[in-house]
């Protein structure tokens, strides 16, 4: 039996379209609380059918952070897909340790206990480390701890030593650590709302730049590697290293909005979160920006993904065809 967690997010939703084309019925796992809609939008840009589909989702509810309910929800699991993670750049969300670092936890201690045989983990390239100068981050660079990194990113990293933890106990598991994914996702959270904005208007750009990757070669991965005999090693998934001025532009371009045109330099783009932080303080709410994200934002790394590609011969989606797709799909739903 195949098992989903996170089944109602970006990566989560995608990968059950996929399983469910080649299954003729996925387990997933959703809290009480959960909203099955974005689901119908995912499915919706594969299909004119969606609920052909959503109606093949055995649904189990469980929680990450309830041992109990998770221990259950994997009784009698094969292969097991643990999707589910608070995505958040700031530094202000409670919910990133508890549910990314302690929810890996206990659906690493719940796989070993009931004998998963294959465990496929969704980290991120946040969880990589850095390249030396010049050089691209692969899967051997080190981690440095330090006290400039996000919330998001040390989650991340601490969420994947769980599953190292898991592994050296004989958990037969992987990793994929994928760059920002971009692909049609029923929320207005992650990279959605980076699509919103510009469908909006956006005038404003920084010259910094990050690995991206479509979330269909996410799932796509995620699937082949479950289906070979890897376990024990980890893959970066990245499309394209692109700026973040390319990737504004060509969202411009496909919902036929003007480019932005503004760049926001480093040291105007501190002073923002150094402000918005001060005020989000006072008045008690997370800012959109602070200096977390005003560093990332304004950063350029690149990744390497090579080692999937020289391993499978895997071959990954254009960036810009991704985003095409992406606008072409909002523009004919008025998404």
């Amino acid at each position: 039996m195949i098992l989903v967690t996170g089944g109602t997010g970006l990566v989560g939703g995608h990968l059950l379209w996929h399983l469910l084309n080649e299954n003729e019925r996925v387990s997933a796992i959703c809290r009480k609380t959960s909203d099955p809609k974005p689901l119908h939008s995912i499915f919706s840009y594969y299909t004119s059918n969606p609920d052909d589909f959503l109606k093949r989702i055995d649904w189990r509810i469980a929680d990450v952070l309830d041992e109990t309910s998770i221990q259950e929800a994997l009784v009698g699991v094969d292969v097991l897909f643990h999707c589910a993670a608070v995505v958040s750049l700031g530094n202000n969300s409670g919910s990133l340790m508890d549910t990314n670092v302690r929810g890996t936890r206990n659906v690493v201690q719940a796989a070993l206990k009931n004998r998963v045989a294959k465990f496929c983990f969704v980290s991120s390239i946040a969880a990589c480390g850095r390249a030396s100068t010049g050089g691209k981050v692969d899967e051997n660079c080190k981690w440095n701890d330090s006290p400039h990194q996000s919330q998001y990113v040390k989650s991340k990293y601490y969420s994947e030593q769980e599953v190292w933890k898991g592994i050296a106990k004989g958990l037969p598991a992987f990793i994929v650590n994928p760059g920002v994914i971009l692909g049609v996702s029923g929320t207005v959270t992650g990279s959605s709302q980076l699509f919103n904005q510009v469908q909006k208007g956006l005038i404003f750009y920084t010259n910094g730049g990050s690995g991206y990757v479509a979330v269909q070669d996410v799932v796509k991965a995620m699937i082949l590697l479950s289906n070979s005999p890897v376990f024990g090693e980890r893959f970066v998934l990245v499309g394209d290293n692109c700026s973040n001025k390319d990737i504004l532009y060509w969202m411009a371009d496909g919902f036929g909005k003007r480019r932005p045109f503004i760049r926001i330099g480093k040291r105007m783009l501190w002073t923002v979160g150094i402000l918005s932080e001060f005020i989000g303080k006072v008045f008690h709410f997370s800012p959109l920006i602070d200096r977390s994200t005003a560093r990332s934002a304004t950063r350029r790394e690149y990744y390497s993904a090579q080692k999937i590609e020289n391993t499978f011969g895997f071959q990954f989606t254009s960036i810009e065809k991704c985003i095409k797709e992406v606008c072409e799909f909002r523009n004919r739903t008025r998404y």
